[in-house]
């Protein structure tokens, strides 16, 4: 397996040419703005209610009848309503949308057959033998990358359980080298296709500086995908939740 890259702060200012993806997706901006659109509707659908109630104490079969077509067409509007904001929600499947809400894009290849988010603000990169790079462009040690490989075996579970993988590529590809690695824990989950995932947390140190960081791993069609995103450890505690989710986020399609 090929070592994750560490890029040096230099790399990051002769990386500064590239462009930043969008803060947010369309499709979570239409979600607002369709749920601001629903509450609207609602609030005035209340308001006529009362108001009818206070005039009238009882009505007549016609009025009866076109309270019930306005009713079914005002129903009507509010599910097309749902129903589209359901289709935008679903771009960004599996990504907890407090989060994307907050600050993530969403990287979707559907082509190799994978999804993952990531900060706002980071930066894409070209890594020789890497996927997918993307960096903060002043915090060197705060990346996301994605390394595919092509495999023989056909599930995680015929080459060990989730802690025996984790912590062979812990000690001999995910920590620099001369870096000193230690395991923190090791998990496993399978998503609603049957797609078996390992994913864990570790340490890696040396002399000059310790990253915190986090991997998830697959087998799917031929090949093994490994992402790893993380932090100094002296930037762990602000950046962890943002990091957990950008892991806990990786699904492949195939």
């Amino acid at each position: 397996m090929c070592e994750v890259s560490l890029l040096p702060m230099n790399e990051c200012a002769l990386n500064s040419a590239s462009s930043f993806l969008v803060a947010l997706t369309l499709s979570l901006s239409l979600v607002l703005s369709i749920f601001r659109d629903l509450r609207a509707q609602v609030q005035s659908s209340i308001k006529r209610t009362r108001k009818t109630s206070i005039i009238k104490c009882s009505a007549s079969s016609e009025e009866e009848s076109s309270s019930s077509s306005s009713s079914s067409s005002s129903l009507s509007r509010r599910q097309a309503v749902l129903s589209t904001a359901a289709g935008a929600v679903a771009l960004t499947q599996n990504v907890n949308p407090s989060y994307a809400l907050s600050g993530f894009n969403v990287v979707k290849e559907t082509r190799e057959g994978y999804q993952f988010i990531y900060p706002v603000g980071w930066q894409e990169i070209s890594v020789d033998g890497q996927a997918k790079v993307f960096k903060d462009i002043i915090e060197p040690l705060e990346s996301i990358s994605l390394n595919i490989y092509p495999t023989e075996r056909e599930s995680l579970k015929d080459i060990g359980t989730a802690q025996e993988v984790a912590e062979t590529l812990v000690k001999q590809a995910l920590s620099a080298p001369g870096a000193l690695g230690k395991l923190l824990s090791a998990k496993e989950r399978t998503d609603k296709d049957g797609h078996l995932y390992y994913s864990f947390e570790f340490v890696s140190k040396t002399k000059s500086y310790e990253r915190h960081a986090l991997t998830t791993v697959t087998i799917t069609q031929g090949k093994f995908f490994t992402l790893t995103t993380g932090s100094s450890e002296r930037r762990w505690d602000k950046m962890k939740d943002r990091l957990n989710a950008a892991n806990d986020s990786f699904l492949v399609y195939y």
